[in-house]
């Protein structure tokens, strides 16, 4: 069976508001004789032992979205199999905080940290394209081409221009011109590609010689662009999820409306 990827309903978003997140941290209780306890959390020993639980509830899905979750908890035979989930609530791109971290592809560019943010912090960087062709900064995640998402980032330049927000798939991409200036301008770039791949590209593409100052690059699988959340590490895209109820609740709240609630578990 090919990968397994957790549905996105017609209207370009993964859930519905509320979202209960959860993060599950066990502990590791030692019992003396006289009865006094040493706790400790099991991270000290296992980075990755901690657990995401997001309890998620829809209403009025019509048919082709409620058939669409049936079909995917169907083909994960309820909790067995694993299959990738796109946190609804997080930047997809890993160590956005961090443009020189080893996740970033990128070409002839030069990264300078340290410059100074949209708010007064210094986490903004300079990127200078060094070379006499357009370079890119990039990530590239295993999720399906063809969803909804949404690409943003704050940039700023000494000089007007222009930059370019790339999205790209396997077979199709978009290339979105955006102006900037002197002042902090959130650029962005939403849409659907017409790919039936299971990779995506996301970034930044300068000109020969530009250089331009960026801050808060992130990826959302939803039409618009939500707050920016720093990512120090992995991003939202988790690989191994799997649903945590044993059967999937429908119930109907008129024709062709619909409505369920139901968790999924993940590691992080």
């Amino acid at each position: 069976m090919g990968e397994l990827f957790f549905p996105q309903l017609a209207s370009g978003a993964l859930a519905q508001y509320p979202i209960q997140k959860t993060r599950l941290v066990p502990t590791i209780k030692n019992v003396l004789l006289d009865g006094s306890m040493i706790l400790a959390s099991e991270l000290n020993f296992n980075p990755h032992a901690s657990r995401l639980l997001f309890q998620l509830s829809y209403s009025n899905l019509e048919t082709a979205d409620m058939q669409a979750l049936q079909a995917h908890f169907e083909a994960c035979l309820g909790p067995l199999r694993a299959f990738t989930f796109i946190d609804p609530t997080d930047n997809m791109l890993a160590s956005s905080s961090d443009l020189t971290a080893t996740g970033w592809q990128r070409g002839a560019i030069q990264i300078v940290p340290g410059a100074t943010d949209p708010n007064g912090d210094g986490e903004a960087f300079v990127l200078t394209n060094v070379s006499q062709a357009s370079q890119g900064i990039v990530q590239t995640l295993a999720v399906p081409a063809h969803y909804q998402y949404c690409l943003s980032a704050y940039v700023t330049s000494t000089q007007a221009g222009s930059v370019v927000l790339s999205r790209t798939g396997t077979s199709a991409s978009n290339s979105t011109v955006v102006q900037v200036g002197s002042s902090w301008t959130r650029v962005i770039s939403s849409g659907r590609l017409n790919d039936g791949g299971t990779t995506f590209t996301a970034g930044l593409i300068l000109m020969p010689g530009q250089q331009v100052t960026v801050y808060g690059m992130q990826l959302e699988a939803q039409l618009q662009p939500s707050r920016y959340r720093a990512t120090r590490g992995m991003g939202g895209v988790y690989t191994r999820a799997h649903w945590a109820v044993d059967e999937f609740p429908i119930m109907a709240q008129a024709p062709n409306l619909f409505s369920t609630s139901f968790s999924i578990e993940t590691n992080v």
